[in-house]
C-alpha cells in the first residue's frame, strides 16, 4: 500500500514538475530604455558542428522580426500579435536554409506592443540536429546584448522612422554593431498562445488624384487594410513626410522608401495622404503601392 502510494506520488511530481517546465520561460529584455523605441536584440553563436535542421521559437512583448546571418527569417509580418492580441504571443520558424557553417548570427528586431508585460521584451530559443544526429538547443541568456534602433512605436500605432534606422550591412557581417549594452535576465511562468500567421496578399498601384504644396492623395484600385510603401527620389535629408501613421524623416539617398514595419492602420480606406510641410511634388514619388495584410 505506501509503496503504491509512492509510486503515485512521485508520477504526480514529476507530471506537475513536467507541466511547469512547459510554462516556464527565460526572458531578456533592455529595461525601461525602449517603452517606445525599437531596438535590436544580437548574438553571434557559434555552433559545435553542422547543422541538419534549425528552428527557432520566440515569443515577446512586442513584435519582432528575427534575422539568422542576415535573413529574415520571419516569414509572416506583423509577428506575433494581431492589433486586438491582448495576452502574450510566440512564433516558429525555420531557419536550416540559413546556417551553412557552424556561425549564426542572431538578431531580432523588437518593437514595443504589449505595455502590460514591461519585462517579457524577449524569450528566444534556437534548436535542432546537427548532421550527425546530435540534437542542441540555446536558449537567450546574459550573453546576449542590445542596441538602439532610430525609431519608435507609438501606443496609438503611429511609427517614426529616422534616417537610416540601422546600416543594414551589418547583418550580415561579423563586425560588432555599434553601443552594444549588457541585457537583463528575468523568468516567468507564462501560458503564451501560439501565433495565427498574418501574410501579405495583395499589392495595389495607386494613382494621384490631388496635389498642393504641401501634400498629396493617392486612390487604391479598391478598399484596404495594410501598409502603404511609397518609393521617393530626390527628397532633402532632414525632410519629414507623413503616410498614414507613418512619420519617415529623409536619408537624402538618390531613392529611398517608406514603409511601415511594425504597426497597421486600423481600418480599411482606399485614399493614401502623403503630407510634408517642407513641400512635396508628384515628381518625387516614383511610385505609391497599397500592401493589403490579413
Amino acid at each position: 500500500m505506501i509503496k503504491t502510494f509512492i509510486i503515485a506520488f512521485l508520477t504526480l511530481l514529476f507530471t506537475t514538475s513536467a507541466r511547469a517546465t512547459g510554462w516556464s520561460h527565460q526572458w531578456i529584455n533592455a529595461g525601461d530604455s525602449c517603452r517606445e523605441s525599437q531596438i535590436w536584440f544580437v548574438k553571434l553563436l557559434s555552433l559545435q558542428k553542422i547543422v541538419s535542421r534549425a528552428f527557432v521559437d520566440a515569443a515577446s512583448n512586442g513584435r519582432i522580426q528575427i534575422y539568422a546571418n542576415g535573413y529574415n527569417v520571419t516569414t509572416s509580418v506583423l509577428s506575433p500579435y494581431h492589433d486586438t492580441d491582448k495576452t502574450l504571443g510566440s512564433l516558429h520558424c525555420e531557419v536550416t536554409p540559413f546556417i551553412t557553417d557552424t556561425i549564426c548570427h542572431l538578431k531580432v528586431w523588437y518593437s514595443p506592443f504589449l505595455a502590460d508585460y514591461p519585462d517579457r521584451q524577449l524569450s528566444l530559443t534556437i534548436y535542432g540536429t546537427y548532421t550527425d544526429g546530435t540534437t542542441f538547443a540555446f536558449a537567450c541568456d546574459d550573453s546576449w546584448s542590445w542596441t538602439s534602433v532610430d525609431a519608435t512605436t507609438s501606443i496609438n500605432t503611429t511609427e517614426t522612422e529616422t534616417i537610416a534606422p540601422i546600416d543594414m550591412s551589418l547583418l550580415y557581417t561579423d563586425l560588432p554593431m555599434p553601443q552594444l549594452l549588457p541585457v537583463a535576465i528575468n523568468h516567468t511562468r507564462d501560458a503564451i498562445s501560439h501565433f495565427e500567421p498574418q501574410y501579405i496578399r495583395h499589392i495595389h498601384q495607386c494613382q494621384l488624384v490631388d496635389s498642393t504644396a504641401t501634400s498629396l492623395t493617392y486612390l487604391a484600385p479598391r478598399p484596404f487594410k495594410g501598409w502603404t510603401r511609397v518609393t521617393m527620389r530626390g527628397m532633402r535629408r532632414g525632410v519629414t513626410v507623413s503616410i498614414d501613421g507613418l512619420n519617415y524623416i529623409c536619408s537624402g539617398n538618390t531613392d529611398e522608401q517608406a514603409c511601415r514595419r511594425f504597426t497597421i492602420q486600423r481600418d480599411k480606406k482606399q485614399t493614401v495622404k502623403i503630407l510634408s510641410t517642407s513641400g512635396i511634388s508628384k515628381s518625387n514619388i516614383m511610385s505609391v503601392e497599397a500592401i493589403e495584410i490579413w
